[in-house]
């Protein structure tokens, strides 16, 4: 199933008051370095800013620090992509706001034994974008479905916000906040205001960016910009591109008995 793209966009200008179901511009720079910028300062509404969060698995496992280096690239036929950077963000875990801001850590999802996950789907979006709203009505659906597909291939679905109803204009706390009402949130939602993180990793004229990644080792499996219509089909060549062995070493002395 095709995406809502830029060349759509190209091609439909004309159209596009009646069609509005595209890939959006984020208006922010894609241009950052290898390792991309931690989430620090974001907004927290009374001038804090983000802690360092965690850079352990949740049953302490340290994050994969690769001899090569971290990277963005997403994994070919057989040819292994680049394991993704541990990047932090202020959010709601499970959309629960009774806590507080939390840091969220990409090393909370690491799972090499495959214990809970066996994919990361990392998805960014912006409140002023059709084509994301749309997404994550989608997938609140279906993870409130007995029937979901999310869980029933073991994907955990995170999303990172990056504008708010401006575009170009990063997205702040109360933005993240009413985002996280007006879709009634059921999974992880986070700030990533003006892709400090994440935006090296995709052309920043097109969002939603979808990306999955491999918990047993953070290797990036497959990235692509635009919502495809589907939830089964935005997770399947991630499933598609997951090896049977994990495309990294496991950490030393790990059993996963």
């Amino acid at each position: 199933m095709a995406k809502y793209s830029v060349a759509m966009w190209t091609a439909q200008v004309g159209a596009l008051a009646l069609v509005g179901f595209v890939a959006c511009s984020s208006g922010s720079s894609s241009d950052s370095g290898e390792g991309g910028a931690a989430c620090n300062p974001c907004e927290n509404g009374d001038g804090s800013t983000g802690s360092t969060g965690t850079d352990s698995n949740p049953y302490g496992v340290p994050y994969p620090s690769p001899p090569g280096g971290y990277g963005r690239t997403a994994r070919s036929g057989s040819t292994p992509g680049s394991v993704i950077q541990n990047f932090k963000f202020l959010g709601y875990p499970n959309s629960d706001e009774s806590q507080g801001l939390q840091t969220i850590s990409l090393a909370d999802y690491y799972d090499p034994c495959n214990k809970t996950y066996k994919i990361l789907h990392l998805s960014v979006a912006a409140v002023w974008c059709d084509p994301c709203n749309e997404e994550t009505t989608a997938v609140v659906a279906d993870l409130g479905s007995s029937s979901s597909v999310l869980n029933s291939n073991r994907v955990v679905f995170v999303q990172a916000l990056d504008d708010g109803p401006v575009e170009g204009t990063g997205a702040t706390v109360a933005n993240l906040q009413q985002w996280i009402t007006s879709h009634s949130s059921n999974f992880t939602e986070m700030l990533d205001p003006g892709l400090q993180n994440l935006g090296g990793f995709f052309n920043a004229a097109a969002i939603p960016w979808n990306c999955d990644i491999d918990v047993r080792t953070m290797e990036i499996l497959d990235s692509s910009e635009g919502w495809s219509g589907s939830v089964s089909s935005e997770i399947q060549p991630g499933l598609a591109a997951l090896p049977a062995q994990p495309g990294y070493p496991l950490p030393a002395n790990l059993s996963c008995n």
